[in-house]
């Protein structure tokens, strides 16, 4: 409920005009509804006019968050049990910056930890006291449900997290040598999303692959049939082909029938589209029913893919390559022209140099700091992704020169080794070159360590964390 607040007065408001002195409350617990920001439907108005925490991808939580801390008398405290993805996702920033206004004693995060079961949330417990801002608060993050009492837990774990040294555009609960050493990252290097210009690239959603993605069979008679047919047949990959390094190659393969192409100049893939026209069919904006058995509504014809790819181009140019949900470094180089699914994406480009720090002990370190968790690994979207900092080279410096011609050289050396060691016939050749491929990955992880200009106790940081 409302608590009483003046009819008209947005809460959040009202109790900020009551201050919190004489009214509210002393104590609020609770564990708010988990409702996704697609379902809010027209209350997103209400929140957007009433709560500091509004943004437009917020889940409710959020909002419940605010309303809490509002209704506190001065020196009462809330504690939620919420999910965690507020600490790093974008739609939480506004969240952040409200709770840093105010006195965060302390948060318990569970990371990918399964509290509830069959249910994946990732949750964290927060306390926020109604009072002056605090400077520092509690932090524990929890490896393990292995435990009989959660307070001793929490005790023997904890550390301070400083609030002046959180970033905005995320939260990692660092501890003081983390946070130092991040600090230091990011003063070294520049934000992936700047030196890429913003050109990370998702793969390609068809909303139908049952009729899109074929195999090598298929491929062949729809050529046999038409040989245009190879103009619009291209090599597919799924998540599960990219590997480290690994260089992959395609046993799919893609129809693709991107914006404006002319279904009748390609005979036997029309014919072959035809048989799943039903299911293609955009869903018209002014159906209303609930049994559409077509695509979601878009401006596309049924015959070709369901979302715009306008840079389908880099697909057939130098690129890396990574797997978007990943439980350990998964980047890898091609050099040809290759497609791939929303579960792989893109940063065009040939850059071995960048490949070396994405697939590096260093980098999967800055990855597991900025990037939010999910089911064992981390979701490498852009929008975490984009704030890794990345070390550019002064080509000028020659000392500089030297190190990125030493880390590109060594990136060739490793994609050869992965080639080789993928068409060794014998066990003992396989052992040989993953020996040579183990010595030169310990290389390159020195050589980015140097980049980053990395002490011996910083090295141990990372190495004990990554």
């Amino acid at each position: 409920r409302d608590g009483g607040a003046t009819s008209g007065v947005p809460p959040a408001e009202q109790s900020r005009r009551d201050g919190g002195a004489t009214s509210g409350f002393d104590v609020i617990l609770g564990n708010p509804p988990y409702v996704r920001q697609e379902t809010l439907g027209a209350t997103k108005d209400y929140f957007a006019q009433h709560y500091a925490v509004y943004h437009g991808m917020a889940d409710l939580y959020a909002y419940f968050i605010e309303r809490a801390v509002m209704l506190l008398r001065d020196g009462g405290v809330m504690s939620y049990i919420v999910a965690n993805k507020w600490m790093r996702a974008s739609y939480g920033a506004p969240l952040r910056r409200f709770l840093k206004q105010h006195c965060i004693e302390e948060i318990t995060d569970f990371g990918d930890l399964p509290v509830f079961k069959g249910v994946t949330t990732y949750p964290c417990i927060m306390r926020v006291a109604r009072r002056q801002p605090c400077a520092a608060f509690n932090a524990t993050q929890v490896a393990t449900l292995d435990f009989t009492d959660l307070n001793a837990y929490v005790a023997e774990h904890r550390y301070a997290v400083n609030i002046a040294g959180l970033d905005d555009a995320g939260w990692s609960l660092a501890n003081a040598d983390t946070q130092c050493l991040l600090d230091k990252l990011r003063a070294k290097g520049m934000p992936l999303g700047e030196y890429v210009k913003g050109k990370i690239y998702y793969g390609i959603k068809t909303g139908l692959n049952e009729a899109f993605v074929i195999n090598a069979a298929t491929r062949d008679r729809l050529i046999a049939e038409d040989p245009k047919s190879a103009e619009l047949i291209k090599p597919f990959l799924a998540g599960r082909d990219i590997k480290r390094y690994e260089q992959p190659h395609a046993d799919k393969f893609l129809i693709f029938t991107r914006r404006g192409i002319e279904i009748g100049q390609y005979k036997a893939i029309e014919k072959h589209l035809l048989a799943f026209k039903e299911r293609l069919l955009p869903k018209p904006l002014s159906y209303s029913g609930t049994n559409w058995k077509g695509r979601k509504s878009g401006n596309y014809q049924w015959y070709e893919i369901q979302d715009a790819v306008d840079y389908y181009s880099e697909f057939g140019k130098p690129k890396i390559m990574y797997l978007v949900f990943q439980v350990r470094p998964s980047f890898v180089y091609l050099d040809y022209p290759m497609y791939a699914n929303n579960a792989v994406w893109m940063i065009p480009g040939d850059d071995k140099y960048l490949l070396a720090i994405l697939n590096s002990k260093l980098g999967w370190y800055l990855i597991s700091k900025h990037c939010t968790q999910i089911q064992n690994g981390f979701q490498l979207i852009y929008e975490y992704l984009r704030r890794i900092p990345i070390r550019t080279i002064n080509f000028s410096d020659a000392p500089d020169k030297k190190r990125h011609a030493q880390v590109t050289d060594y990136v060739a050396t490793m994609l050869a080794l992965h080639q080789k060691r993928a068409a060794a016939r014998t066990p003992d050749e396989r052992t040989q070159l993953a020996n040579q491929i183990a010595a030169t990955d310990r290389l390159i992880d020195k050589l980015v360590y140097e980049l980053y200009d990395l002490s011996a106790a910083e090295i141990q940081i990372v190495e004990r964390d990554a």
